[in-house]
């Protein structure tokens, strides 16, 4: 059978040079698509492991803080800094006891503390005079500078207003003054599970060696202290709770706020008792206050300016609350920390209302902020008025804490994940993010600019918790359901997988079932810009659209799977194509040896001889195809020094014989089913050939035969309407829909790593196509050669005769693009609930990608068409040189020593 296979080969050779060159395309598609699956596996997997953690795995909240946001999957950045309780501590206590979780960390926003203090310098106030007080806190949000001004008039030497008429010494517009400079300043406190924080992010191990401070312990316990309130005028006496807590607070400021004191000397008559009795009376005669701004100051008189910087105001703010000096380390013995401060305000989130982004291409997501009004300043706000009032018996009032100071940490010493592709915008120690890029008319701010947090507690970008206290102490100042949120990490979850998703998936369900609170799986999940409109509000001008990165619960998951999917895509289309490009080689040859297999079985060959006679053309060719794959996949690992297991480098091979042996299937049941008198038929292969229309020229001829041979266009265009389909997916992913690999800094950069191989995947696939396509035409060329021969006997110029091939090509291409743009338009529906109707006509001109590829695959046949002469017509025969088979088996010779050497020197590379 070996010598009968070799005959027909060499007397056809034009079609073993086409059989050739399908098994190296095959056999180097098969290799670079098993370097492919394992190189972007292996890129993408250890991506993902590289980039995938977070400091917790999930996060569970309040059933009440979903927001309109996550019907997108996504998160708004810090929002655990706006949710204000709605947690108990018996249902914390569940979760830790569910198996499998490792950390279980709480934390609750309990709001924002005023915080008075005072600067160590004092105005040396001697001389006499009646002076003005000008305070200027300025608030940089990195965009705009907020300012608020406060200013007030005082005496000093001559006058005192409290001396002459004790009822009402507020009509002179003027009050005591003792030359302090002092500072309201507001801070978020949060409670932690000291504990719990120390595991999840090495909190205990941020604590500044100053002075007395150190981390919590068990001892540091909150209590309840009572105050005894007398009766003032009408009002009752009454008890006021205060609860007495421990805290630790950071040493880095997250607010930009400085503050300038100016106290000047009026140009008025003031030097002696007299004159300034006189001044005064005419003052309070004139309307108080409001008469003293209407004067003058005294450029000659004394000048007091003082100016802090936000470092100053934090430090001297801390100072106070911690008796440490930041700078010289300095430990005072007296610290204010034991007065009593107040909390103002419960924290309360962002409300966004979902729009249509004016560049949806680089920010598929956009989000217009909403305002809300305060009921006690009536002036408009980013967030839902949330103040923390309480009756004691005597009113409405801020609640009241006695914070007893502990220790000092530095954020920046915390074993918090820097990666900025999966630096969630989400965690508790990091202000939040944000950049103005567009202005109010939507042009484009060169260079953005970055917004800072401000103190403000219902301001636009809140800022992180500078004062942590322990979840004892916050359930007694909050009440029962004191914990925003609880966050997790799960033993067991190393890698990235379906059984670590399971096991996360597993214990989100299990929390919901036994305490009803929703729950995010964070790990595994990546920044994403978001583009945000932040209208006017009050007085400030329209800032524009600033873009913040949002959290994409679970885009590693997704980037996982989605590649998974599209290398099973890749590889099972170019597997398709391959076996379909085999079965169409072999239908080919085939029809070409009928006569001859008829002839075989009338002189006594049985029907499985045949059989086996095309599966061993199929097994030597697979091998070819086997031996090629394992070199080019061994010279490429060889030389990227790559790793692969034995298995897979075998199964590379392997697959081409797998392919070929499938593709022999069809053709050997069809010679199974060759009579012997076939031997004798002259003429069409077909007795049921028929014409579909009427041929009244070229084109009418060509769409005829196209039909007539029907089955075997199939085969072309099922081979090009594969990777048409793909194609148009993968470009729908990248331009239109930005895909799950680009709604994520991760996926972005994940796709830029794996992008271009998947193209160059498609190219391989369509290249089978077009030799697919070369086969079949080759074979109706030869079976129309009577037909070809007789038309240039009648006259047909060449030009005529290459356009009628060509026709055909055009038909197999036009059907296989509209087969392909068909599949991939449900592919996109089924997967994204999208289709391409923004940008249809750029999808739809990928269908004339196949046009082109079956125009490219019947240049050959087309060519060879030109060339057939009228004489051709009545001749049945073929000539072949010996000198030529002695060449074409010597090339052969080579080629076989060639490829076998080469696999041993790489099989030996390999092992070694």
């Amino acid at each position: 059978m070996f010598r009968f296979i070799w005959q027909n080969w060499w007397r056809h050779k034009e079609r073993f040079i086409l059989l050739l060159v399908g098994a190296l395309i095959v056999s180097s598609g098969l290799s670079y698509l098993v370097g492919l699956s394992q190189s972007n596996k292996g890129t993408v997997e250890q991506t993902l492991a590289k980039h995938w953690s977070a400091s917790y795995d999930i996060v569970v909240r309040p059933p009440d803080s979903r927001s309109t946001t996550e019907v997108n999957h996504l998160l708004e950045p810090n929002y655990l800094s706006g949710i204000s309780g709605g947690i108990s501590v018996a249902q914390y206590k569940k979760i830790k006891e569910i198996e499998g979780v490792d950390v279980a960390a709480p934390i609750a926003m309990i709001g924002y503390i005023r915080l008075g203090f005072k600067f160590p310098k004092k105005v040396p106030l001697t001389e006499s005079g009646l002076y003005k007080y000008s305070e200027k806190e300025v608030t940089d949000n990195g965009v705009t500078k907020k300012i608020h001004t406060n200013s007030f008039f005082f005496p000093v030497g001559t006058f005192d207003p409290y001396d002459r008429n004790v009822n009402h010494p507020f009509e002179y517009g003027v009050i005591a003054y003792n030359g302090e400079l002092s500072l309201v300043n507001s801070l978020l406190m949060a409670g932690i599970d000291p504990e719990q924080e120390a595991k999840l992010v090495g909190l205990d191990k941020s604590i500044l060696n100053q002075g007395y401070s150190r981390y919590f312990s068990s001892s540091d316990k909150s209590t309840i202290r009572t105050e005894e309130i007398d009766s003032i005028g009408d009002s009752k006496a009454f008890k006021r709770t205060i609860p007495e807590i421990p805290i630790i607070v950071s040493n880095q400021p997250r607010v930009k706020k400085s503050i300038t004191y100016t106290i000047q000397a009026l140009d008025v008559p003031f030097d002696t008792v007299t004159k300034a009795n006189k001044t005064m009376e005419k003052v309070k005669k004139n309307g108080g206050e409001k008469y003293l701004k209407t004067l003058p100051i005294n450029e000659k008189g004394p000048k007091y300016e003082f100016t802090f910087s936000p470092e100053q105001v934090y430090k001297t703010m801390m100072k106070e609350v911690a008796g440490i000096d930041f700078d010289s380390k300095y430990v005072y013995m007296a610290s204010s920390s034991s007065d009593t401060v107040t909390i103002s305000d419960k924290p309360s989130m962002l409300g966004y209302k979902k729009i249509k982004s004016p560049f949806s291409t680089k920010w598929p997501y956009a989000f217009d902020l909403k305002t809300y009004k305060d009921p006690n300043l009536k002036t408009s706000i980013f967030r839902p008025y949330n103040g923390f009032i309480v009756d004691y018996g005597g009113g409405d009032e801020w609640i009241s804490v006695d914070p007893k100071w502990i220790g000092t940490y530095d954020p920046s010493k915390l074993n918090v994940p820097q990666d900025p592709l999966t630096q969630l915008p989400m965690e508790t120690y990091r202000p939040a993010s944000a950049q103005l890029v567009l202005d109010k008319d939507k042009n484009p701010v060169n260079p953005p600019k970055s917004l800072l947090p401000t103190d403000g507690a219902y301001d636009l970008l809140s800022q992180p918790p500078s004062i942590l206290t322990t979840i004892d102490a916050a359930e007694k100042i909050v009440g029962k359901k004191p914990i925003s949120a609880i966050r997790l990490k799960v033993a067991g979850v190393k890698t990235l997988n379906d059984k670590s998703q399971q096991k996360l998936e597993s214990i989100a369900k299990e929390i919901l079932d036994k305490t009803g609170l929703i729950t995010d799986i964070t790990l595994g999940s990546s920044p994403q810009s978001v583009l945000t409109h932040v209208p006017t509000i009050n007085d400030q001008k329209e800032m524009g659209w600033i873009e913040q990165p949002w959290v994409n619960i679970g885009s590693a998951y997704t980037i996982y799977h989605e590649t998974q999917v599209g290398f099973s895509g890749i590889i099972a289309s170019v597997m398709v194509v391959a076996i379909v490009y085999v079965l169409a080689s072999g239908l080919v040859s085939l029809y070409a040896r009928r006569k001859e297999f008829a002839v075989l079985l009338a002189i006594g060959w049985r029907p499985n001889q045949i059989t086996k006679l095309l599966f061993l053309e199929s097994t030597i060719l697979g091998s070819f195809v086997a031996i090629v794959a394992w070199l080019i996949l061994g010279w490429v690992l060889i030389m990227k020094g790559a790793e692969t297991s034995a298995l897979r480098f075998i199964l590379a091979g392997l697959f081409g014989l797998v392919i070929y042996w499938l593709g022999a299937i069809g053709p050997a049941y069809l010679a199974s089913r060759i009579n012997p008198y076939e031997a004798m038929r002259t003429g069409e292969i077909s007795s049921t050939a028929h014409r579909f229309i009427k041929s009244t020229g070229s084109i009418s001829m060509s769409f005829n035969h196209f039909l007539g041979k029907w089955k075997r266009s199939v085969l072309s265009i099922v081979a090009m309407a594969l990777p048409t389909a793909l194609l148009s997916l993968f470009l729908f992913i990248t331009f239109k829909l930005k895909g799950v690999m680009y709604t994520s800094w991760l996926g972005e950069y994940v796709a830029m790593q794996i992008g271009t191989s998947h193209y160059i995947a498609m190219g391989v696939a369509f290249a089978i196509a077009i030799l697919t396509t070369a086969e079949i035409m080759w074979q109706n060329i030869s079976e129309r050669i009577p037909e070809i021969a007789l038309l240039k006997a009648v006259g047909w110029q060449n030009s005529s005769i290459r356009m009628l091939i060509y026709r055909e090509g055009v038909f197999n291409g036009i059907i296989a693009g509209i087969l392909g743009l068909g599949l991939s338009f449900l592919i996109m529906l089924g997967m994204y609930k999208q289709s391409p109707t923004e940008q249809i006509w750029f999808f739809l001109a990928t269908g004339l990608i196949p046009v082109f590829a079956g125009v490219l695959g019947v240049i050959i046949p087309a060519e060879r068409a030109v060339h057939i002469q009228p004489a051709q017509g009545v001749l049945h025969s073929f000539s072949n040189k010996r000198r030529t088979e002695t060449w074409f088996k010597a090339l052969f010779a080579v080629l076989s020593i060639l490829l076998l050497t080469g696999l041993v020197m790489v099989t030996i590379r390999l092992m070694s």
